[in-house]
Order: structure tokens, then sequence, then C-alpha cells
């Protein structure tokens, strides 16, 4: 079975396992950020390592300057070349890998997020869907406005402590939240069926339709003929 961490894109039918998945539990539905946050993370980098190099040639030639020493001007050039094109090689790895174990994923029991922090180390979060008061979806910032993309939350049922925040719509609540990506609205309004669900029968779940992006009209009654198993 495809490791979940480097899968890329994720595709229907969602057969991924992932740490901790209960033996009775499906996945509905996975994501990431979206890919253009990643390629912006890149370019950062690759902008940042030319700045290194820059800098490197500038402080050269005034130590050339100064000391009238031309091979010392070679040899400080060489090295911040090379620390150049070891920062852009590291940091495109790096963001890549952050961004491909960074994962939301939206089962038949909670929701689920896997935080990177850096290559080695992650965050696992999740919430039982019976803890699950409300959601919402919006969008925060101008990369996500001007990209089109949002933000998915979902408000839990235990409060918490005053957690240390810059965001005031945080402070005293708990939240879920599935940053930067597409269709966040559209996923709102699926969880919230799945909710309702939930709080019905919650064994009707097992053949619950998982959530495809973009799946309506006459895309989502061809996918209900074509998976007659599902229902939603």
């Amino acid at each position: 079975m495809a490791n979940i961490f480097q899968t890329d894109p994720f595709v229907f039918p969602y057969l991924y396992k992932f740490p901790g998945q209960a033996s009775d539990e499906k996945i509905l539905f996975l994501t990431r950020e979206s890919a253009v946050l990643l390629q912006l993370r890149r370019i950062v980098v690759l902008i940042s390592s030319v700045v290194l190099a820059a800098i490197g040639g500038v402080l050269a030639n005034a130590l050339n300057q100064i000391s009238g020493a031309p091979d010392l001007e070679t040899a400080i050039e060489t090295v911040s070349l090379l620390l150049a094109v070891i920062f852009a090689v590291v940091g495109w790895w790096w963001v890549g890998r952050l961004w491909k174990h960074s994962i939301g994923i939206v089962t038949t029991k909670r929701l689920v997020k896997f935080i990177s922090t850096t290559p080695w180390n992650r965050h696992n979060l999740s919430l039982p869907l019976e803890m699950i008061v409300d959601t919402g979806a919006y969008s925060k910032g101008f990369l996500e406005a001007f990209f089109k993309l949002g933000t998915f939350t979902a408000r839990s049922s235990a409060a918490s402590s005053g957690a240390a925040t810059d965001d005031p719509s945080r402070v005293n609540k708990k939240y879920f939240y599935i940053d930067n990506i597409a269709a966040a609205e559209d996923l709102h309004h699926y969880v919230n069926k799945i909710l309702s669900v939930h709080h019905q029968d919650w064994a009707k779940l097992e053949n619950f339709r998982p959530f495809l992006p973009g799946l309506k009209g006459e895309a989502r009654k061809t996918f209900m003929a074509d998976f007659p198993e599902y229902w939603s």
C-alpha cells in the first residue's frame, strides 16, 4: 500500500493507511495545503540563495579592494556560491518534505491532522466527530483570497484554557483547522452532512459517499451511478 506521506496527489478510492488508524475507520477525504503555497515557498528559497550568493560576491569585492588580494576574493566568492547552492538544495527539499508530510484527513470517526514542523518531527491532532459543535470555512489573508483558497475549521465542545495565540478568534476555544485548501466551503458542507448522519445513525457512515472536490450536478449523479455502494 502506498505511503500516505509520499503520495501526491491523493486519488479516489482512498485506500490509504495512516498512523493510528483504527481497523474499522474509513478515510472519507485527504488533503494538503494547496501546491501553490509549496511553489511560493520554493521560490522564496531560490531568491534567498541568490541573495546569499550576491552578498558573498559584494563582500569578496569589498575585501579585495581593501586588501588587494584577488585570490581571497575568488575564495570567498567560491565559498559563498557553494553555500548558496547548498541552501537552495536543502531548502527545496525541506519545504517539499514538510508540505508532503502535513496532511488533513476526514474519516468515519474523526478529523485528523498531521503537521510536520521539521523533516523529523510532527504533531498529530484529532477531533472525534461526537465532539464537533459546528464547522465553518473562510478565507484569511491576501494569499488565500488571491489564489481562491480557504480555511476549514471545526469547533470542539472541549474548551481550551486560554492558549497563547496571536489570533483573537483562537483564544479560549478549541478549534481544528485545515488551512490553505481549495474547496474549503464544500468541505464544510460535507462535514456537516457527516455530523448529521453520525448523530442519527453512525453505522450509516460505513457506506457514506467520500468527499470529492468539485463533484456536483451531473458529475455527482454519474459518480453515484458508477459507485452504487455509496450514498449521501
